[in-house]
């Protein structure tokens, strides 16, 4: 089921972890960024915050390479991101092992969203 506010803050919260090392988006003007490569089956951990993700080929994607993105901890009644080069995908999920998509964002084409708002 939809949630519009923990859609908008979701959204919110990925295009500001998406600066890839812009510290101006998130307000500290005196941290030296720094750009890596990352290749699938890579992770990465955020410093003082519980999120996490990795580098994967996604199949209900079309295999294509993803940012997948979550919190740590129990994943049930938590939201998850997917970013590829064509796409941004919030995923709900259900269970630890279980997710659906509530909302696909395609690069200069739009929001679609998936289920009935609440």
């Amino acid at each position: 089921m939809l949630r519009p506010i923990a859609v908008t803050i979701a959204c919110t919260a990925l295009g500001l972890g998406l600066g890839l090392g812009s510290s101006v988006a998130l307000g500290e003007t005196h941290v030296k960024a720094e750009t890596f490569v990352a290749r699938p089956g890579d992770r990465i951990r955020v410093l003082g915050a519980p999120i996490a993700c990795r580098v994967a080929r996604v199949p209900e994607l079309d295999e294509r390479v993803a940012l997948d993105c979550r919190r740590g901890g129990p994943l049930a009644t938590t939201y998850g991101t997917l970013l590829t080069a064509r796409e941004a995908v919030l995923v709900d999920f259900e269970a630890d092992r279980k997710a659906k998509i509530v909302a696909v964002g395609r690069h200069g084409a739009g929001v679609r969203t998936c289920g009935k708002a609440s």
